[in-house]
């Protein structure tokens, strides 16, 4: 009998967990904002980046099964008077980190937008931009 009741609990705990995960899932919505980083003032130049994901695949050893990894990348949508080495940038700190030198030597604004974007949001971040 009391395995029973534990066992109910147990369940009835997890039950919540999970209805608590799921509804906080849902909630969680998508910046759809232009994020502006680099130059705030003074910049000469200025690069529109998309987020966008890069998904690898590779069989596990032994030939057990597949293994996924995924990166969120920035990808080079648009540049004014700025040109950057790369078309993609993952966003890891290493790369972060080389796009901040590249911003503050070359007088560089970065402006984020998301995968899905409207034309009206690119024109916000183009707007973000400041230069012409």
């Amino acid at each position: 009998m009391l395995k029973k009741v534990v066992r109910r609990s147990v369940v009835m705990a997890l039950l919540v967990v999970t209805a608590g995960a799921i509804s906080f899932a849902k909630d969680k919505t998508e910046n759809k904002e232009p994020q502006a980083w680099g130059m705030q003032s003074g910049n000469s130049g200025c690069v529109i980046f998309k987020e966008s994901q890069d998904t690898t695949s590779e069989m596990a050893a032994g030939g057990g099964g597949f293994t996924t990894h995924t990166v969120d990348v920035l990808e080079v949508l648009d540049s004014i008077h700025a040109k950057l080495p790369h078309k993609k940038y993952m966003e890891t700190e290493d790369d972060l980190s080389a796009l901040q030198k590249l911003s503050v030597e070359n007088h560089l604004r970065y402006v984020k937008i998301p995968k899905k974007y409207s034309p009206e949001e690119l024109d916000k971040a183009k707007a973000m931009c400041g230069v012409q």
